[in-house]
C-alpha cells in the first residue's frame, strides 16, 4: 500500500475519447483511468468481472488483462487516460533513482468508482487542452491530471449503492461462497429483491449462463479440486459441494466433464507436466489434465478460463522460449512424475529438464498434429482416447464443411494476421491444415505458394484479391492503432472481400496454436462465425 505519495511521480499519457462498444482482451502496459460518459456494460480484469454505467470511473491496474464490453442497446462514449507510477528510491546516501511501480495494485479498493460525476468536467477540460497546441498548456494539463488523481486517491468508495444489477452481482458471489448449502433460484431472487423469473432472465443476460448451470459449474470445479488434493470418498466430496449423495454427483460430473469422477481421479494420479501450449492441447484432447502447464489469461485464454483450477502449477508464458529458466526452476520445485515437451527445444533446455523427471519429446516440426496426438497417446497408454478424438474431429469437419459450403464454395480465401505494421499470411499451421486441406476451401494463392507465416505487403495482398478473408488482429495497442489506419486506407478497401463485406475476424487463440484441441476449437469458432453471420443477415 502506498502511504507516502511525496515519493511518487506520475507520468501521464495522452487522453483519448472513444466510442467503440468493445475493447477486446488487452494486456495493459500502464495504469488506466476510463471515465464513462455514456453507456453501461461489463469490465473484465483477469478473471474478475464488474458492472459499470454512465458516470462511473474505471481503474485498470498495470500488467493486467482487461476487456471492456458495452451493451448493444446503449450509446457509447468514454475517456481513456493512461499513466505510469514511479517511486524515488535511494541507491546510496547521495544517489537516487526512479523505479517503475508495475504491480502496485493496492492503491485502490475498487475497480469501479460509481457515480464519479465530478470527474466528467475534469476529463472534458483535459481533453480540450490536449487538442489545443498552445505552448503554456502544459501547466494546465498537469493541474487537471493531478485533480483527477487526487479524486481517485481521496474518494475510495465507502459503500456500494444498492440497485438491481449490483444485487444480482452479490448473489453471484453468494453462490461462490455458499455452494455447499441448499440454494434455489427463489432464495437468490429474494436476496436480490426481484421475482424468480425476472432474476433468472437478468442473470442469464448479464453472465451468459443460467443460474443453476452457474451453481453446477462452481460445485463441479470444487469437486475436481477435492478429487485431486484429497483421498476423501465420493460420498464425503458430494456432501462437501452441496449434493445429496455420491450417485447424483457422479451423474452430474460425467455430464459436465465427460468422464466419471473415479476416472478423473485415476487420470490425475500420475503428475504429467506439459512444457508448452501445444502439449497442453494434446493432453486435454486425451482427457488428461496436466499437473503443470503454461497458463495466462491473455496468451492462453481458453485454457486459463476453463482449466486454471484443475491445473495446480501454472508455468510462465511470457517469452516462454527465451526465458525458460523460470519454468525449469518451478518444475524442479514441484517435482512432476513425467514431463512431455516438443522436440524443438535447445540441448541445454533438455539437459535441465531431464534432471527433474523423465521427459518424453515428441516430433513437432516434421509431423502432423494427428501423428503427434497418437505418439503422445502411445506413451501414456491412451490410444483409445486418441482414436475417439480423431473420429470426433472428422465428424466435426464434415459438419463444418457442410455448414460453410454454400458461403465459400465459389470464394477464394486467405487467412491474414496483422502484427504491429506487418501483414502475415497463414501465420499458423492450423490455418493451413484446417482451412485449405481439411475443409477444402480454395486459396487465393496457388497451392505451391502457400507458406507458413509469410509476411506480405498490402499491395501484394490487393493483387491476390481474395473474395473472403479470415483476419486476426493482435490485441496490443500498437497493432490496434495500425489496424485503425489500415482499414481506412484506399488499398485495403480495394480488396474484393473488404468491398463485399466478406471478412470474418478470428482470435489468436485457438487459431495460432498447433494441437489436437486447437483444431477442434477452430471448427467450433467457424460454426460460431457462421451462426453470427446468419443472425446479421436475418436482421
Amino acid at each position: 500500500m502506498i502511504y507516502n505519495w511525496e515519493s511518487i511521480e506520475i507520468n501521464y499519457g495522452r487522453i483519448e475519447r472513444l466510442y467503440a462498444k468493445k475493447i477486446e482482451r488487452v494486456l495493459s502496459t500502464s495504469y488506466l483511468f476510463i471515465y464513462i460518459n455514456s453507456g453501461e456494460g461489463m469490465l473484465s480484469i483477469d478473471i474478475d468481472k464488474f458492472l459499470f454505467s454512465k458516470g462511473d470511473l474505471l481503474f485498470i491496474p498495470a500488467e493486467s488483462t482487461y476487456h471492456l464490453q458495452f451493451k448493444n442497446t446503449c450509446c457509447v462514449d468514454y475517456y481513456l487516460l493512461p499513466f505510469q507510477l514511479y517511486q524515488t528510491k535511494a541507491i546510496n546516501r547521495d544517489t537516487y533513482t526512479k523505479v517503475a511501480l508495475k504491480n502496485e495494485n493496492s492503491i485502490m479498493k475498487s475497480f469501479v468508482f460509481q457515480s464519479a460525476d465530478t470527474i466528467q468536467p475534469m476529463m472534458e477540460d483535459l481533453f480540450k487542452l490536449e487538442q489545443d497546441e498552445s505552448i503554456n498548456n502544459h501547466f494546465l494539463k498537469k493541474a487537471k491530471r493531478s485533480l483527477i488523481f487526487h479524486y481517485f486517491v481521496t474518494n475510495q468508495p465507502q459503500k456500494i449503492p444498492k440497485n438491481t444489477m449490483i444485487a444480482i452481482e452479490e448473489t453471484k458471489r453468494y453462490m461462490e461462497k455458499h455452494y455447499a448449502d441448499t440454494i434455489s433460484t427463489a432464495l437468490l431472487a429474494k436476496r436480490a429483491g426481484v421475482s424468480p423469473k425476472y432474476y433468472s432472465q437478468l442473470f442469464k443476460k448479464e453472465y451468459g449462463i443460467g443460474v443453476q448451470d452457474f451453481l453446477t459449474e462452481i460445485r463441479i470445479r470444487r469437486a475436481k479440486e477435492l478429487l485431486i488434493k484429497t483421498s476423501n470418498s465420493l460420498r464425503v466430496i458430494a456432501a462437501s459441494v452441496g449434493y445429496a449423495d455420491e450417485f447424483y454427483l457422479s451423474r452430474v460430473f460425467k455430464k459436465i466433464v465427460g468422464i466419471p469422477p473415479t476416472n478423473y481421479r485415476k487420470k490425475r494420479e500420475v503428475k504429467i507436466a506439459s512444457y508448452d501450449f501445444s502439449t497442453t492441447g494434446h493432453l486435454l484432447a486425451l482427457q488428461i489434465i496436466p499437473y503443470a502447464a503454461p497458463l495466462h489469461p491473455k496468451w492462453t485464454s481458453y485454457y486459463y478460463q476453463h482449466f486454471r483450477d484443475d491445473i495446480p502449477i501454472h508455468l510462465n508464458t511470457y517469452k516462454i522460449h527465451s526465458e525458460w529458466e523460470n519454468n525449469i526452476q518451478k518444475l524442479s520445485a514441484e517435482k512432476p512424475d513425467k514431463i512431455i515437451a516438443k522436440d524443438d527445444i535447445s540441448a541445454e533446455e533438455k539437459q535441465e529438464l531431464e534432471k527433474i523427471a523423465p521427459v518424453y519429446y515428441y516430433s513437432f516440426k516434421n509431423s502432423s498434429w494427428k501423428s503427434q496426438l497418437l505418439e503422445i497417446a502411445t506413451y501414456i497408454n491412451c490410444e483409445i482416447d486418441a482414436e475417439n478424438y480423431l473420429k470426433r474431429y472428422e465428424d466435426k469437419v464434415k459438419e463444418t464443411r457442410k455448414l460453410w459450403k454454400e458461403s465459400l464454395e465459389s470464394e477464394v480465401v486467405l487467412v491474414v494476421s496483422l502484427f504491429k505494421n506487418t501483414l502475415v499470411l497463414n501465420r499458423s499451421r492450423t490455418a493451413i491444415d484446417l482451412v485449405y486441406k481439411d475443409l477444402g476451401f480454395t486459396s487465393a494463392q496457388p497451392e505451391e505458394d502457400i507458406h507458413l507465416s509469410e509476411a506480405i505487403t498490402l499491395s501484394d495482398l490487393v493483387s491476390l484479391n481474395p473474395t473472403y478473408l479470415f483476419v486476426n488482429i493482435r490485441q496490443d495497442m500498437e497493432t490496434i492503432s495500425a489496424w485503425d489506419k489500415l482499414k481506412c486506407s484506399t488499398e485495403w478497401n480495394r480488396i474484393a472481400a473488404v468491398k463485399n463485406k466478406k471478412v470474418a475476424f478470428i482470435h489468436s487463440d485457438p487459431w495460432n496454436e498447433y494441437s489436437a484441441s486447437s483444431h477442434l476449437r477452430v471448427l467450433d469458432n467457424l460454426r460460431e462465425l457462421m451462426i453470427e453471420k446468419e443472425k446479421v443477415q436475418a436482421y
